[in-house]
């Protein structure tokens, strides 16, 4: 056992900000330190080891990390031996400067430094001295880390990192590196033990899944991974984040049209209806080749349930980009989107831009989008009502409740009645469509 461990139980407590990239990465740290003799805890306070995993893709998150490492101050101030780390894409970005502002953090260790945290650990407990560890190493990708996923029936897999698009506005490539696929036997192996360890639904990662492949040499694109995936017994469940709209393919259509165990939700970041502001965001796509992708999709998989990502308040979105975007919603008519006011972020081409909105300009439209898109989500979930949907039982929708909790194939929530099993597939009649829900009971 390492030298760090003693007789004494160490607690771990992993606080997440972003998305599934974070999410999977904070599960990577809890295995780390699992080895280590580490336990995790949901109970900040009783933490010997407290990482702060961050994300900076977007400002309100940043502001965020930093009103929350604020608070982390006095437990340090009641507990002097507790360890706080920084973690993730802010931690890439900032460095020892995280140090300086806060100076009771006691490690900062960027996105491909993971494995090397014991080692950090023990130079900070041994050594007295404050530890900072940025560089990026693009082998690490290419690692086996153990992970704590703790679900059980649910579990992220990653099967690429990087970006290689530099979009106007997005700090990806800057802070995980350029696009590097995993070898397709590596994906096949881990899903396959996931498998055997109970999993039943995976979700593959990355920042374009779409162009996964790209720079292997076995010639295994994203939908032949996908079929590849699709014969290992035991996953009844396969999802995929994020997908590009100027590489979702013809054959990634198909993929989606004839593969059962493929689920029929989509997340397609559309971020404009304006030509001209997706120029400027350096998409790579116009609204009515977008607009041609969903339809297509639609025609192929006929219960797509279809998500996407809006920006409003790009640099030099005028009235009518801004109405542009408006059709564009109505045209597509998303399940749900993901909205964001636009922010500048660093190292990006967006942040330079002339003619940056005010602040009450976004907002103003944030709202309405917002507003517009909750009228369709309850108009989208209550034409659901009356249809039978294959449900994944989750467990309890909350504790002491006696409804049941669970996604249907597109990924929305079901909240229903009737007697079942956690990981169990139902059947469930739908009775109710929410605005950020279903309900339903058993069939």
């Amino acid at each position: 056992m390492n030298e760090m461990v003693s007789n004494t139980e160490k607690l771990l407590h992993v606080m997440t900000f972003g998305c599934q990239m974070n999410e999977h990465d904070s599960e990577r740290i809890a295995g780390v330190m699992g080895l280590e003799g580490y336990t995790c805890t949901g109970d900040v306070e009783k933490a010997d080891l407290i990482i702060v995993n961050t994300c900076s893709v977007r400002d309100k998150a940043e502001h965020k990390f930093y009103s929350e490492l604020g608070r982390l101050r006095k437990y340090k101030k009641a507990k002097p031996d507790l360890l706080i780390g920084v973690a993730g894409c802010i931690a890439q970005q900032e460095g020892e400067k995280i140090i300086r502002r806060a100076p009771y953090v006691d490690l900062v260790f960027g996105t491909s430094n993971i494995l090397n945290l014991p080692a950090m650990v023990k130079r900070r407990v041994e050594h007295h001295v404050r530890v900072t560890e940025v560089d990026f190493d693009r082998e690490y990708n290419m690692l086996d880390l153990p992970a704590d996923r703790g679900d059980g029936l649910k579990a992220w897999v990653s099967i690429m990192y990087g970006c290689d698009n530099f979009c106007s506005y997005c700090v990806v490539p800057f802070t995980r590196g350029r696009e590097m696929s995993r070898p397709s036997a590596s994906i096949h192996e881990e899903i396959s033990r996931l498998a055997a360890d109970g999993y039943k639904e995976v979700t593959l990662l990355g920042q374009n899944v779409n162009s996964y492949g790209k720079g292997l040499e076995e010639g295994v694109d994203f939908p032949a991974l996908l079929r590849l995936i699709h014969d290992i017994d035991g996953i009844e469940r396969i999802r995929f984040v994020t997908s590009h709209p100027k590489d979702l393919s013809d054959r990634l259509i198909e993929a989606m049209a004839e593969l059962p165990k493929l689920c029929e939700g989509l997340h397609l970041p559309m971020q404009s209806g304006s030509d001209g502001v997706l120029s400027r965001m350096r998409r790579g796509y116009t609204f009515a080749e977008y607009y041609d992708k969903v339809k297509r999709m639609r025609q192929a998989v006929p219960d797509l349930y279809l998500t996407s990502d809006i920006i409003v308040g790009f640099p030099g979105e005028t009235d009518e980009d801004f109405r542009a975007t408006v059709r564009a919603l109505e045209m597509a008519e998303f399940d749900s989107i993901f909205l964001f006011q636009y922010s500048p972020r660093p190292d990006t081409q967006a942040g330079t831009l002339p003619e940056q909105l005010a602040d009450d300009v976004k907002a103003e439209r944030f709202n309405i989008v917002m507003d517009l898109q909750q009228k369709m989500t309850l108009k989208k979930n209550s034409f659901r009502v009356g249809m039978v949907q294959e449900i994944m039982v989750e467990g309890a929708s909350k504790k002491g409740s006696e409804l049941m909790n669970g996604r249907n194939r597109g990924g929305a929530i079901v909240n229903f009645e009737g007697e079942c099993r956690r990981g169990e597939l139902v059947n469930v009649l739908i009775t109710e469509g929410l605005g950020y829900c279903l309900k339903g009971k058993i069939t």
